[in-house]
């Protein structure tokens, strides 16, 4: 049995939870008889093995075109990816994201090829074009497609004033394509372009839930989100992530002086939506507090504006360090060490699998009460939720944390082993299994 799953990238290149619950996934699946390979865009193409899994990588459309940018399929990518499809010869293609390379044009070259689609939501950028699904950056969205709302919201995102992008979504909206086409300025073109280019998009995901042979949420949010943008349930599965790590013999906080600082950590990428900056206010908020904060620093792309603006805030606060990113197998033993890991996130997260991580490192987490975050945390058991976004908030936690270490050998002790990728294989060999039997039906006639 052969499954292609197609990640937005994958290692070595520095990744994220989805790659990591990829390679797991993979690693799992071969335990229950599940050939696997992993095909990802890249700039160029190339075929090599990490981990003992196959992976091909395929070139993209590296020209700065706007369409790309709002998902319009990129075809230099979906003709790699055939060509990928016609060597590996996959049964089933797992799609793990969904961007202009990893778009519904691989779900149409896998079903010309003869095999099933299965595609996991993984990240609000799935359906939502401002990525965070949170509506006009600051409540929870119900996530449910409507063309008006979700341009002005998007727009917002741009620095629109939002009674300018409710009327530029309303009145421009429905020549959006036309108006772009008189206007030459390049912020007016780009405000006036937007409905046009985010309709398409709303479209083209609508097309991709209805070809799909099924379709995994991995949190209750997300589940809600399909379900109201007409995904039916009978092509849906509520899965959650899993973790491929457990739980290690590390430091753990009974065994510190209770007199020495609180130590937190945060894992993960540092941009905006992920909320480190928040920590590091939080703290400089109360230069008396006995605390560490160290910051295990992901860097994506790029942009390196986000990490040295982070750098900057830090620098001559003896109790802050930015540290390399740590590889993922060794993350958990790392976590173990620590009193708290804080998960400041100001998206609407999936999982997110560091959450999962710190259980399995039988640490207890300091999270934004927000999302998937709060479907796992339970507040006052396993962890601490706090309102998110909101720095003072934050800082009067990790004062009032740092002054009752008791509080954390309470939380420490209603921590419960998490799920591992060994569950989400158990599902994911389900749905692959039921999927497969499904025959091709053949076109009524009228």
């Amino acid at each position: 049995m052969r499954i292609l799953h197609v990640p937005y990238t994958y290692f070595p290149d520095p990744c994220g939870g989805t790659e990591v619950y990829v390679r797991g996934l993979v690693r799992e699946l071969a335990r229950v008889g599940y050939g696997s390979a992993v095909a990802a865009p890249a700039p160029v193409a190339s075929t090599y093995v990490a981990d003992g899994i196959d992976v091909y990588r395929f070139a993209t459309d590296l020209r700065p075109r706007r369409d790309l940018a709002y998902g319009m399929p990129d075809e230099i990518a979906a003709d790699g990816f055939c060509d990928i499809v016609s060597r590996v010869r996959p049964q089933l293609v797992h799609l793990h994201a969904r961007t202009s390379a990893v778009s519904e044009r691989l779900a149409d070259i896998a079903h010309m090829a003869g095999a099933k689609v299965v595609v996991t939501y993984h990240t609000p950028t799935v359906s939502c074009a401002r990525g965070t699904m949170l509506l006009y950056g600051t409540e929870p969205c119900d996530g449910t497609l409507h063309a008006h709302r979700c341009a002005a919201c998007l727009l917002t995102s741009h620095g629109v004033p939002k009674a300018v992008a409710a009327g530029i979504a309303r009145v421009v909206g429905p020549f959006s394509a036309v108006a772009a086409r008189h206007v030459r300025h390049g912020r007016t073109l780009a405000a006036v372009a937007v409905p046009g280019y985010l309709a398409a998009a709303q479209e083209r995901f609508h097309v991709l839930m209805t070809t799909a042979d099924h379709v995994v949420a991995v949190c209750q949010w997300v589940f809600d989100v399909l379900q109201r943008n007409g995904v039916p349930a009978a092509k849906l599965t509520l899965s959650r992530q899993g973790v491929d790590a457990v739980p290690t013999a590390g430091v753990r906080g009974s065994e510190r002086s209770p007199d020495g600082p609180l130590r937190l950590a945060y894992f993960g990428r540092v941009d905006h939506a992920k909320g480190p900056d928040l920590l590091v206010d939080a703290l400089l908020q109360h230069p008396e507090v006995l605390a560490r904060l160290d910051i295990y620093a992901v860097r994506q792309g790029d942009n390196n504006s986000p990490f040295e603006r982070l750098t900057a805030r830090v620098s001559g606060d003896a109790r802050i360090s930015i540290r390399n990113a740590l590889p993922a197998d060794a993350v958990v033993t790392r976590m173990a060490e620590y009193d708290m890991i804080a998960v400041p996130s100001r998206w609407l997260e999936t999982g997110p699998l560091v959450v999962l991580e710190a259980f399995a490192a039988g640490v207890p987490v300091l999270g934004a009460r927000l999302g998937g975050i709060a479907e796992l945390v339970r507040d006052g058991i396993d962890g601490v939720l706090v309102p998110s976004d909101d720095v003072g908030a934050w800082s009067r936690e990790i004062a009032a944390v740092s002054a009752d270490r008791g509080r954390i050998e309470v939380l420490r002790r209603g921590i419960q082993p998490p799920r591992t990728m060994r569950d989400v294989a158990r599902d994911m060999a389900g749905i692959y299994a039921r999927v497969l039997a499904q025959s091709h039906m053949p076109a009524s006639a009228d």
